[in-house]
């Protein structure tokens, strides 16, 4: 690789993977490592496991020691871990030199996939994206609209244990009886590759949901010299799925007229045929572009955006202002004071806080008026869309206050009063819901 290249990365529970794209060098491709593991990428040690930022820079030390330094990396995050870990990963990229880091929630990076890998055809509307992995499902329901992917809510579910697709690999190993140690999951990741995308484990498992009784007892894995039958595997499924199915349930809409959205399906489980191919009995499943492991499809995605290739769409792109009031000459005027311009508010990233003139804008809250606040984003043509009002509750901030806006990790924004004379922990936060998607004109 030369200077200009950039890389992607995604730490999991027992495996970095890292990944590159390149303008007009065909599609991103997984990076590949001394000592990984195929189909599963790099894996961490013992130290690095559960301490994220650690295996950050792990995974980060393996690829500058095969390829030298890039011109900048794209770190992809779980929705749950996006906002405590943002900073620290970006932080510990450039602590090792990297010039130029940038972090984006799952969710949109598997949308960038699907919306500009070559083949892509995701089109405007609503999706359903779930990335399933060692230790949980997490689902989003996301908006697409011309550049933007605005969040509309999230939610995340596991295992009885605790864990996901990580319990799955004990349970296969412990019928082999193999332990779940690095060597077991090195066999059992041999064993996934000699059956690519899944088919003949989907077959086999599809016969044996029918009829347990004989289908059961069919080798579906061997494990060096041990066989992991369709039984193993068809009576670990319950949970995975129902797992899938509550993430899924939670973040979609009420009932109504509409169709129900598609299901962007990836992470390591969506390579389990069986799951996916129940969850088609009640769902569309999109699959990732042709030649994408659903296991790398986040990463991938993040290569696609490090490499400038793909806008994520995580920046709202829609200014955001509140209606305040003044006293002149005894008479009450209102004017419109923006908080936020447009793509400045991202999910899980830090307050926007209103300014005037270059400064920090000052407001006095009035608690006491029970006055509505008329909170509003605004297109590029100026028209407004409300957002529901709020009111200050009692015991709200008194005296001047920054006012300002944020937007959670789950995509609900908040609108943000922060005491001027106090530290943040005065600060009080009002919901606003979700951001609203404005029409095209």
């Amino acid at each position: 690789m030369n200077a200009s290249h950039t890389v992607a990365l995604d730490v999991g529970t027992r495996y970095a993977r890292l990944a590159v794209a390149r303008p007009g060098v065909g599609p991103p491709r997984p990076v590949h490592l001394p000592g990984e593991v195929p189909g599963e990428g790099l894996p961490l040690s013992a130290g690095a496991r559960g301490r994220p930022v650690a295996a950050l820079r792990e995974a980060y030390g393996a690829y500058l020691a095969e390829y030298g330094p890039p011109a900048g990396a794209v770190v992809v995050l779980p929705r749950r871990t996006a906002r405590e870990l943002a900073g620290p990963a970006a932080a510990a990229l450039a602590a090792e030199g990297c010039p130029r880091v940038r972090v984006i929630g799952a969710a949109h990076a598997l949308l960038a996939l699907v919306r500009h890998a070559p083949g892509a055809a995701a089109g405007s509307g609503e999706y359903l994206v779930c990335d399933a992995g060692a230790r949980a499902v997490d689902a989003a329901r996301c908006t697409l609209t011309g550049r933007s992917v605005l969040l509309r809510a999230t939610a995340e579910a596991t295992g009885p244990s605790g864990r996901l697709g990580a319990a799955l690999d004990t349970a296969l190993l412990a019928a082999a009886g193999l332990p779940d140690d690095d060597e077991g999951h090195r066999l059992l990741a041999v064993a996934r590759q000699d059956d690519p995308g899944g088919r003949r484990l989907g077959l086999t498992v599809a016969r044996a949901l029918r009829r347990p009784d004989p289908f059961d007892d069919t080798p579906v894995h061997r494990l060096g010299d041990r066989d992991v039958t369709a039984g193993t595997v068809r009576t670990s499924l319950p949970p995975l799925i129902d797992a899938v199915r509550r993430a899924l349930a939670e973040v979609a809409a009420p009932p109504g007229p509409a169709t129900r959205p598609p299901v962007l399906l990836a992470g390591g489980l969506a390579r389990l045929e069986p799951l996916t191919r129940q969850l088609e009995e009640t769902h569309r499943v999109v699959p990732p572009p042709a030649d994408v492991d659903p296991g790398y499809a986040a990463v991938t995605g993040g290569a696609l955006v490090a490499a400038g290739l793909a806008d994520p769409g995580d920046r709202y792109p829609y200014a955001v202002r509140i209606s305040t009031h003044s006293r002149s000459a005894g008479r009450l005027r209102t004017e419109e004071l923006e908080l936020a311009t447009p793509g400045t508010l991202e999910p899980g990233g830090d307050t926007v806080f209103a300014t005037r003139d270059g400064r920090p804008a000052e407001v006095l809250a009035d608690a006491a008026a029970r006055r509505p606040l008329r909170v509003e984003a605004v297109g590029s043509d100026g028209r407004p869309v409300p957002l529901p009002d709020v009111t200050l509750p009692v015991g709200a901030p008194e005296g001047l206050c920054r006012i300002g806006v944020r937007v959670g990790a789950d995509g609900v924004a908040a609108l943000v009063l922060s005491p001027v004379t106090q530290g943040l922990d005065a600060e009080t936060r009002l919901p606003l819901g979700p951001l609203p998607d404005l029409p095209e004109t």
